[in-house]
């Protein structure tokens, strides 16, 4: 205890002496380079005082640093960098002599990137314009503009949501994805025009967890296809996961069309824009950014020049834009492409801190490379382009001292993020290890708020001992974004612990429907979860998935969960989930498809991990809570969850979003440590504390469980040319499709064409299949069938568990003329002839292990087949229906009227348990020989 004192006040000592020592020099925006700069403000004679420009004083402080501390005061205003300001290694301090660039006290000095814009006039219309000869003449172009310090949109269509792509075309084979073309797609009429200047409009894609910036080359309105200067890169695909995709387009005059939009003419160098109502142009600032870059710590730890003991306090950064290379931009995932507008390389104890970064097209702050013990404390990020801060990058530094790592990312408020790059992350670490990531408030992004790792698989990386706690993150995707996390970790990273932290409201877009609390992704492995508060999520509080292995999860809170609560999945070396509350007021408790997991680990007689001193509870009753489908006392007997129990936690108040547990609460007993969480997000003084806390959240109500989806399509309603509505299509290669056609159809126009090819393999492709998740009652899926006499397919409904296990009723036509079901033959039907075909089945726990067939030739009387098997004995409930071409030839078929859902009219047979003679008396039935 003595000696640690000692050592703090000598430290203190020291700290003040290099302090009194410090050397200050002044920069004011009315100051004078010819000046000492070491007066703050001009003496009476106007023959001295504070420098004019920043690099003025870093030339000086350069010469004084040898001999003192120096601090670079700069004082309020606006001040224009007309370069990035460049510090380098003979801008370094020392520990007792650090070089500071900071805010004078009392002060906020802006150092902006960019030009106000004056000389407006009015144009035609609503429009102002002015004419900017340096953007006629080449030299400059902005992508963004700023008008009394709020982003306005550039010129845009549709004004608010998408336009959806109206067909894919083909293109060349893609090992990530369907083979389709990555530089074109047909759009639907009106939706695009051959634009004047149209080499300046892109096209923004929107993907599942990422957006695609697109440069046209052309527009053709009598095939209604549009092309990019250059295909997208190969990860991604167009279509991937909903044929109609979302896109929409910026940058051309003619859409510009409402009050807040602007439009800048590369050509003719006239800038145009549409005030907001209240805007007097004469008023407003209006300011366009000039740099990309605002500041860069410029070491190089490769070549052993760093950085050292600079710091950057109090300084706001402002106006920097985003650039689009000729080809566009398309990033793998979290904008990882995207720089930032305070960057560094080769840094050592450096500091950026009460510092403000905002009104930037790209990231915030980049601590990219050998960059080492650094601070990043006490900053605001916001309208920002991507994401706030970035530390490490994507591809692992070869050796040790081109790793960035223990950097401490603090205290900083993120937020209002993704304008251009909407994949942008809150705080994004990769390749970086023994990193602190704390008492952030991270908000209103389109994608995830922390992301850890870049590594997919086991190989090795350096993102380990990690640590994120006390961090407040919440209200994040709003629909833009999918597949997102509160925070989101890849790789395995021994040591990396996520603790003590407030995760909740994450609501990502439709398609795929996921948003989660936790995300450990892929094959992470290796962290300890621990004393966090996960609640309002979409799909889940925890996702631990695809080769996961050896987290230990433990005395967390995941609550209210919209679909499901938990996501175990697929875990090569099981982990540990032990004392953690889980509670439902909907959804339910584990992803179905886990369960697959299970059974491939009880067949295999492997370790389940462990759980247990778990405590789960439905506000629907007890009876909700279902462990897959097993209750806990089957689920207790596979070895899980011995001491844990169903039972409600008694929290103080749900609906208020307050989880202190109530003295009671059987939790307690179980040994659960209640959560202490006052301490999260910022902390400070009041006025910092205060722009963002987790009590003045807003409190939203969890959406409604999704429907179970049911279908009547006639396919009339879906273009010509498109995937059926609400399908996945697979296997559209080698000729083979799935397509809306006008070729036959049984009444109106239109049909579903599936087309085989000889060449396609495997020999079930390509098919189509729904996710109904209907889990109860009877069902009845009808469809109208013709083929022609090479054809072969099967119409099948699956549960989710290991195929064929998780087989329902199952039948198959070829061109043979035969109806099968379990191989064996039920009818002689022809070819190039209307069939309508009825399947029905009762779902649920105790439902038979039966169904029945409806046949009717064209113009032919019913023939039902009743009693036949259902030959998977994991088959409950229907989570797909699918129909598959099986032939090995060039062929095709047709499905008109395709309809499912639970069957409903009055005098349906309630039981499919009546005997043949009943089933013949009363519908004139044909029981199968079995």
């Amino acid at each position: 205890m003595c000696i640690l004192k000692r050592l703090s006040l000598t430290i203190v000592a020291m700290l003040c002496s290099a302090v009194a020592n410090a050397m200050e020099l002044y920069v004011a925006v009315n100051g004078n380079d010819a000046w000492s700069g070491r007066l703050p403000k001009a003496n009476s004679a106007l023959t001295d005082g504070p420098f004019a420009t920043i690099e003025r004083a870093q030339k000086e402080a350069r010469q004084l640093k040898a001999d003192s501390a120096v601090t670079v005061l700069i004082r309020g205003g606006t001040h224009i960098l007309h370069k990035t300001l460049v510090l380098e290694p003979q801008d370094s301090g020392t520990a007792d002599r650090p070089v500071v660039y900071a805010a004078y006290p009392g002060e906020q000095p802006i150092l902006s990137g960019g030009r106000q814009i004056v000389g407006w006039q009015r144009g035609t219309g609503k429009l102002w314009q002015v004419e900017l000869p340096e953007v006629r003449s080449g030299k400059w172009s902005f992508r963004q503009l700023f008008v009394d310090g709020e982003r306005r949109q550039r010129a845009r269509s549709p004004n608010t949501g998408y336009h959806r792509i109206a067909a894919l075309l083909p293109g060349p084979p893609n090992p990530r994805a369907k083979p389709v073309a990555r530089d074109k797609f047909i759009f639907a009429a009106a939706d695009l025009q051959p634009w004047d200047q149209l080499h300046d409009v892109n096209v923004v894609l929107m993907h599942s967890w990422e957006t695609s910036i697109h440069p046209l080359k052309s527009v053709d309105t009598v095939s209604n296809t549009v092309q990019f200067t250059a295909p997208m890169k190969e990860w991604w695909s167009i279509g991937y996961w909903e044929e109609a995709q979302r896109y929409y387009v910026e940058n051309a005059f003619e859409l510009l069309d409402q009050p807040g939009e602007w439009y800048l003419n590369r050509a003719t160098g006239v800038l145009s824009y549409w005030p907001l109502p209240g805007e007097q142009m004469e008023q407003i600032e209006v300011v366009a950014p000039v740099l990309h870059e605002l500041v860069r710590l410029a070491g190089d730890a490769e070549q052993g020049r760093f950085v050292e003991y600079v710091t950057l306090r109090g300084l706001a950064f402002h106006h920097a834009d985003w650039i689009l290379a000729p080809q566009g931009n398309s990033s793998t995932q979290a904008a990882v492409e995207v720089p930032a507008a305070v960057m560094a390389d080769g840094a050592l104890n450096c500091a950026i801190e009460g510092c403000e970064v905002a009104h930037v097209g790209t990231y915030g702050i980049w601590f990219r490379r050998g960059c080492k013990d650094c601070r990043i404390q006490r900053n605001r990020a916001y309208d920002l382009g991507a994401g706030g801060i970035r530390v490490g990058e994507a591809k692992m530094a070869a050796t040790d001292v081109a790793e960035s790592c223990r950097i401490l990312v603090d205290n900083n408020h993120i937020y209002d993020g993704g304008h251009v790059y909407a994949a942008g992350v809150g705080i994004w670490v990769a390749q970086s290890s023994e990193n602190r990531i704390s008492h952030n408030d991270i908000h209103d992004l389109c994608y995830s708020g922390i992301s850890i790792g870049w590594n997919w698989g086991l190989e090795a990386n350096r993102t380990h001992h990690n640590v994120v706690e006390f961090n407040h993150v919440h209200d994040l995707v709003h629909g833009v974004l999918s597949d997102a996390g509160l925070i989101y970790c890849l790789g395995v990273s021994p040591g990396s612990v996520i603790r003590n932290n407030v995760f909740h409201d994450i609501w990502p877009y439709s398609t795929p429907p996921l948003g989660w609390g936790i995300y450990l992704d892929a094959q992470c492995g290796g962290y300890t979860v621990e004393n966090n508060l996960v609640y309002n999520t979409l799909s889940g509080g925890l996702m631990f998935n695809n080769g996961g292995h050896e987290h230990l999860i433990q005395n967390n809170i995941f609550a209210l969960s919209a679909n499901h609560a938990l996501w175990p999945y697929n875990e090569k070396r099981p982990s540990t989930f032990q004392r953690n509350i889980v509670y439902l007021t909907q959804g339910e408790l584990l992803i179905p498809h886990g369960q697959r997991s299970l059974n491939e680990r009880l067949a295999a007689q492997e370790s389940l991990g462990i759980w247990d001193e778990n405590l789960y509870w439905h506000t629907g009753g007890a009876d909700r809570i279902r462990f897959y489908r097993h209750s806990l006392e089957a689920w207790q007997a596979l070895g899980l969850d011995r001491k844990s129990s169903i039972a409600d936690p008694q929290f103080a108040d749900v609906a208020a979003h307050d989880f202190t547990l109530q003295p009671g609460s059987p939790a307690l007993r179980m040994g659960f440590l209640p959560l202490e969480i006052s301490g999260v997000g910022l902390y400070g003084d009041a006025a910092w504390v205060s722009e963002v806390s987790h009590a003045n959240c807003p409190h939203r109500p969890l959406p409604p469980p999704p429907p179970p989806l049911t279908m009547d399509d006639d396919f009339e309603k879906t273009p010509l040319g498109a995937t059926p509505s609400r399908a996945r299509v697979s296997g559209e290669e080698q000729g083979a499709s799935i397509r809306i056609s006008d070729q036959r159809s049984v009444s109106g126009r239109q049909s579903l064409r599936v087309t085989d090819s000889k060449d396609l393999q495997p020999a079930w492709e390509p098919h189509f299949y729904y996710e109904p998740h209907l889990r109860e009652g009877i069902i009845r899926q009808s469809f109208d069938l013709r083929f022609d006499s090479a054809a072969q397919l099967t119409t099948e409904w699956r549960d989710i568990a290991d195929y064929p296990r998780n087989v329902g009723p199952s039948v198959s036509f070829d061109g043979r003329g035969q109806m099968l079901v379990a191989g064996k033959v039920l009818a002689q039907v022809p070819s190039e002839t209307w069939l309508h075909i009825e399947i029905e089945a009762v779902l649920g726990k105790d439902a038979p292990r039966t169904f029945r067939v409806t046949l009717q030739v064209e113009g032919g009387e019913r023939r039902i087949f009743a009693d036949l098997p259902i030959s998977g004995v994991d088959f409950r409930e229907l989570h797909w229906l699918g129909f598959s071409s099986t032939a090995t030839a060039d062929t095709v078929f047709f499905i008109d009227n395709l309809k499912f859902g639970p069957v409903t009219e009055k005098g349906l047979l309630s039981s499919f348990s009546l005997s043949a003679v009943a089933l013949a008396k009363e519908e004139g039935c044909f029981r199968a020989n079995y």
